[in-house]
């Protein structure tokens, strides 16, 4: 029996539809759910859902553990590290921008593998599972379209991006890439392709009108807030400039300007790399409205860059110091040939066989 009665079939709909689509879950499979007071209650709903579909559900809470401190000081704990190694499927319901599976297995390559799905592990944006009115369709769409893109862009072409506010910037996908990975761990709203250029590969200039996540390993203030009491997104944008891979210059408002620089000056290794493009593919409107809440970054209808300190390029997306940096309404095109522009994603290019040509 459901534990929300209220807009209970609507729960169940979209439980089943993250457990059985989404999570490739089947009768009589383990699956954990991690929650914390701020999603208890959804994840008990899942586990409802999830034994009506023959599943075994186990709901692990771990409010108690750090939660004062944002998490920095929970260590890995055995017992929920074994239960996610021994499950068939993992679904992090806490705040991801608080937690992630490196942290619950001691192991902060473990979040790099989960944000593409490996392993069955899932971040859940669960925050109006009561209220979405679920698409599935689309969804399942911009799952693929994430798929067709990662292999069109591995077979190569210049990569250029470039928006109204002077966002200017491009990358060679065949001798300028270190990795690109699909990102379609984080359900049900997200999807990206993530490419992390080869040092020294990236050249441009990054006009960013959008927000920037918190930095300082993603725990402090955010660079370019977009958090409610600190919104700075009307003031002027803050240009980027990268020269071979690393930040050359930097312009706009003073105080976004300070931040930066003691961001990315006040770490060690320098954080000013050009780590990763983040193409974000998603057309879910709903990945606005409940996912990002802490920073307000990763908004559809943008690209982000992300700056740091990735000294393992290939091997993982995110180094010690990793901050998104979103530009809003650009336009991608790939040798020419658009693939995102007015709003829109080009699927005719994306999902051709030959990519267009």
């Amino acid at each position: 029996m459901l534990v929300f009665q209220e807009n209970g079939a609507r729960i169940r709909r979209n439980a089943e539809f993250i457990l059985r689509d989404l999570g490739g879950c089947r009768s009589g499979e383990h699956i954990v759910l991690i929650a914390d007071e701020g999603c208890r209650g959804n994840a008990f709903a899942l586990a409802a859902v999830a034994r009506e579909l023959g599943l075994h559900p186990l709901v692990a809470d771990i409010d108690v553990y750090g939660r004062g401190r944002k998490y920095l000081g929970m260590p890995a704990l055995k017992p929920l590290r074994a239960a996610i190694l021994a499950c068939d499927a993992a679904f992090m319901l806490t705040d991801q921008m608080l937690t992630d599976f490196g942290m619950f297995l001691g192991d902060g390559d473990a979040m790099d593998a989960s944000l593409t799905g490996a392993g069955r592990r899932y971040t859940l944006e669960a925050r109006g599972l009561s209220e979405w009115e679920i698409s599935p369709d689309e969804i399942l769409h911009f799952r693929e379209r994430t798929r067709r893109l990662h292999d069109l862009l591995r077979r190569g072409g210049l990569l250029r991006v470039r928006t109204a506010r002077g966002t200017d910037f491009s990358c060679d996908m065949a001798t300028g890439t270190d990795g690109m990975y699909p990102v379609l761990g984080i359900i049900p709203f997200y999807a990206e392709v993530a490419v992390i250029p080869k040092f020294g590969c990236f050249n441009g200039v990054l006009m960013v009108d959008g927000a920037s996540q918190c930095a300082w390993a993603q725990r402090g203030f955010p660079i370019r807030p977009a958090i409610p009491g600190d919104q700075e997104l009307y003031l002027e944008p803050l240009r980027i400039e990268i020269k071979d891979g690393r930040v050359a210059a930097c312009s706009g408002p003073a105080v976004q300007v300070e931040r930066l620089e003691k961001w990315m000056y006040g770490s060690s290794p320098h954080a000013d790399l050009a780590d990763e493009i983040g193409l974000v593919t998603t057309t879910a409107r709903e990945n606005d409205r409940y996912g990002w809440l802490i920073d307000g970054t990763h908004q559809t209808h943008c690209v982000h860059v992300a700056l740091g300190n990735n000294t393992r390029r290939g091997e993982v997306i995110h180094a010690p110091e990793h901050c998104d940096f979103d530009m809003h309404d650009p336009e991608i095109t790939l040798d020419g040939r658009t693939l995102y522009a007015d709003g829109a994603f080009r699927d005719d290019v994306i999902f051709a066989r030959n990519g267009g040509k």
